[in-house]
C-alpha cells in the first residue's frame, strides 16, 4: 500500500479530480437534501446583502434630495430616513437567521456524509489483508481517520456556505455597480465592538463542548488503535462484523457532538452580522443628522461604499476555495487509497464452506515470506492428527508463529500446501476455516468491554450461563466473582484492569466457549507466574481432550506432555518424537531445553 508522506509526490490533477467526484457521488450526493436546503438559505443570504446597497443608494439619494430641499429653502421630510433604518434592521435579522440555518443544515450534509467515509475506511482495514495491518504502525492509519477527515469537512464545508452565497452576492454586486456606474470605487471598514461580548460567551460555551468533543476523538483514537492491533483475535474468531459496528457506533456519537459544538460555534457570524448591521443604521441614521443639519453631504455613493465593503470578503471567501479544495482532493485521495487495495488473501470463485472438521492438520513442504522479504519458512512438514496435541519448539525467528498465521489463512503460502483434514486451506472461505479455530495468544487480546462480553466473543450470542462455564472451566469464574461488578466489570482498554494470568484466563474461556475442533495456543502461558501457569495449564488439558492442539511454547513444562513435539530451525521441521524421545536422541531439542536449564 502506498502511503502519502512528504516525500510522496501529489496525485495528478486528474486523479485528484476523479477521487473528489467519486467522494461526492458516493458519500455527498445521498444528502443533497440538507445541501439544498442550506444552498436556498445562502441564496437568501446573497439578496439580504444585495437588499444593503439597495437600501444604502435609496437613503443616499433620499440625503441628496434632502440637501437640495435645503438649499432651495424648502423643509426636507425624514419618514424616507426611518423607512430605511427599518429595512436594513429587517434585512439584517433576515440575513442572520438565513446564515445560522445555512451553516447548521450544510453542516448537518457534511458530518452524515463524513461517518460514511469513516465507515468505508474502517471496513476496508478490517476486511482486507491481516499483513496489510501488521506491517504498518497502526497510528498511520489512527492519523487518516483524524486528518484527512478533518481535511475533507474543512474542504466540503467551506464550498457549502460560502461558493453558493459568495457567487450570488458577487454576481449581485457587479451587476448593481455596472448598472450604477462602474468607475466609483471605496472601501469602507465597520468595526463591531458590541459584538464582543456575546462572542466572547458564545466562545466560552463552544470550549466546554468542545472539550467532550476532544474526549471522544481520545475514544475513538484508542478504539481504532484498539481493534488494528488486535486484528488477529477479530480474524480468527470472525469478529469483523462486530468490530465494525462497534466502530460505527462511536463514529456516529462523534458526528453527534461535533454538531453540538456547531451548533454555538455557528452563532458567532449570526451574531457578528447582527450588531454589525445596527451599527451601520445607527451610522446612517447619524449621518442623516448630520445632513439635516447641514453638516455634511452624500449622495449616491453611500451606495457604491455599501456595494464594495458587502463584495470584498466574498470575493476573499471565493478566491480560497480552490486551495481548500486541494487539499480535500488530496485527502479523499489517501482515504481512496486504503478502500480500493484489493486484498491478497481473498477467498477463491467457489469456495467451500468448511463444516464437520475432524482436526488434522498437514503442512507439506511449506515456503513462506513476509512482505517486507523476510523468509519465514523453507520448506516445513509436518501433520498433526485428530485429537492430538503437537508442541511446536524453536528458537525466537525459526518460524513458530508463521505456522499459525498460515493455518488460519491470514497469509498464503508462497509454495506447497498447508491443508486441514486433508484440504488445501484456500479452496475454503476464510470465515469457516477460522470459524473452526480456537486462538489463545500471548497478548490475550481483551477489548474495553465487559468481562463476560469479552468472553462472549467466543460465540456471540452465547448464554450467560454458557459464558460462566466456559469461565468455570478456565479457572476463571473464582476471580471474576470477586472483582467489583464481576461478569460486568471492565476489563479495559486491551484488559488493562486485569493481570496477565486473568488476562490469559478470559482469553481462555473465550476459546473454551467457541467449542472449536482446533485449539491453537501460541506462547499462551509465557508470562505468567507459576501458579496462574498452573491454573491455565489444568483447565488447557481438560479443554483439549478430543480436540486438536497445536502449542508454540519455549518453556519445557507447557511442552512436555504433549503428545508429540515438532523441532523447528531456520524455517524447517528437523525433530520430531516424544519429550523423552527427543531428549535420548541428543540433537536440537535436548539443546534447547539444557539451554533453558542453564
Amino acid at each position: 500500500m502506498t502511503i502519502i508522506t512528504s516525500d510522496t509526490p501529489p496525485a495528478p490533477k486528474a486523479a485528484r479530480q476523479r477521487s473528489l467526484t467519486r467522494l461526492f457521488k458516493a458519500h455527498f450526493w445521498p444528502q443533497r437534501g440538507w445541501f439544498i436546503a442550506g444552498t436556498l438559505l445562502a441564496v437568501l443570504s446573497a439578496v439580504c446583502s444585495i437588499g444593503y446597497v439597495a437600501v444604502l443608494d435609496y437613503v443616499g439619494n433620499g440625503l441628496q434630495a434632502g440637501i437640495e430641499r435645503q438649499a432651495a429653502g424648502q423643509a426636507a421630510p425624514l419618514a424616507w430616513i426611518w423607512a430605511g433604518i427599518i429595512a436594513i434592521v429587517l434585512l439584517t435579522i433576515a440575513r442572520a437567521l438565513s446564515m445560522y440555518g445555512m451553516t447548521l443544515l450544510n453542516n448537518t450534509g457534511v458530518q452524515r456524509g463524513l461517518v460514511g467515509v469513516q465507515s468505508i475506511q474502517y471496513d476496508a482495514l478490517t476486511d482486507g489483508d491481516f499483513a496489510r495491518v501488521a506491517g504498518d504502525a497502526s497510528g498511520g492509519f489512527v492519523s487518516r481517520f483524524i486528518n484527512d477527515v478533518v481535511a475533507i469537512r474543512e474542504a466540503a464545508l467551506r464550498f457549502a456556505n460560502n461558493f453558493a452565497k459568495s457567487l450570488t452576492t458577487i454576481i449581485g454586486v457587479l451587476i448593481w455597480l455596472f448598472w450604477k456606474d462602474w468607475q466609483l470605487a471605496l472601501i469602507i471598514a465597520v468595526v463591531y465592538p458590541l459584538a464582543l461580548g456575546p462572542v466572547v460567551s458564545l466562545g466560552n460555551s463552544v470550549r466546554k463542548r468542545s472539550k467532550r468533543a476532544q474526549e471522544q476523538t481520545g475514544e475513538i483514537t484508542s478504539l481504532l488503535t484498539e481493534g488494528l492491533q488486535s486484528a488477529r483475535v477479530v480474524k480468527a474468531y470472525g469478529l469483523e462484523d462486530w468490530q465494525k459496528a462497534r466502530a460505527n457506533k462511536g463514529f456516529a456519537e462523534r458526528s453527534s457532538l461535533f454538531l453540538k459544538v456547531l451548533s454555538k460555534r455557528a452563532g458567532v457570524d449570526p451574531v457578528l452580522e447582527v450588531f454589525g448591521g445596527f451599527a451601520l443604521a445607527a451610522l446612517l441614521g447619524f449621518v442623516a443628522w448630520r445632513i439635516s443639519e447641514g453638516q455634511s453631504t452624500l449622495g449616491d455613493l453611500l451606495g457604491f461604499i455599501g456595494a464594495i465593503a458587502i463584495a470584498a470578503p466574498e470575493v476573499r471567501a471565493l478566491g480560497s476555495i480552490s486551495a481548500v479544495a486541494q487539499e480535500g482532493a488530496a485527502a479523499a485521495d489517501r482515504v481512496f487509497e486504503i478502500v480500493d487495495e484489493a486484498p491478497k488473501v481473498a477467498d477463491r470463485a467457489g469456495a467451500k464452506t468448511l463444516s464437520g472438521v475432524r482436526g488434522e492438520i498437514g503442512f507439506r513442504d511449506v515456503r513462506f515470506a513476509y512482505p517486507d522479504g523476510t523468509v519465514a519458512l523453507k520448506g516445513l512438514s509436518f501433520a498433526a492428527q485428530p485429537g492430538e496435541t503437537v508442541a511446536i519448539v524453536g528458537a525466537s525467528g525459526a518460524g513458530k508463529s508463521t505456522v499459525f498465521n498460515l493455518l488460519m489463512r491470514l497469509y498464503d503460502a508462497s509454495a506447497g500446501s498447508v491443508a486441514v483434514d486433508g484440504g488445501d486451506v484456500r479452496d475454503v472461505t476464510g470465515a469457516s476455516l477460522r470459524a473452526q479455530m480456537g486462538l489463545v495468544a500471548q497478548d490475550s487480546a481483551l477489548f474495553d468491554d465487559s468481562i463476560a462480553n469479552n468472553i462472549a466473543l467466543g460465540r456471540i450470542g452465547a448464554s450467560r450461563a454458557e459464558i460462566e462455564a466456559a469461565a468455570r472451566a478456565a479457572n476463571a469464574h473464582d476471580f471474576i466473582s470477586v472483582l467489583p461488578g464481576g461478569y460486568d466489570a471492565p476489563a479495559g482498554e486491551m484488559g488493562r484492569n486485569l493481570s496477565g494470568g486473568q488476562r490469559q484466563r478470559v482469553a481462555l474461556a473465550r476459546a473454551i466457549l467457541r467449542g472449536a475442533p482446533i485449539l491453537l495456543l501460541d506462547e499462551a502461558t509465557s508470562a505468567l507466574d507459576a501458579e496462574s501457569e498452573a491454573k491455565v495449564q489444568a483447565a488447557l488439558a481438560e479443554f483439549g481432550k478430543g480436540r486438536t492442539v497445536l502449542i508454540i511454547a519455549h518453556r519445557l513444562s507447557t511442552v512436555r506432555a504433549a503428545d508429540r513435539i515438532v523441532v523447528m530451525e531456520d524455517g524447517r521441521a528437523v525433530e520430531e518424537g516424544t519429550h523423552d524421545a527427543l531428549m535420548a536422541a541428543g540433537g536440537a531439542y535436548r539443546r534447547l531445553v539444557e539451554l533453558q536449564l542453564s
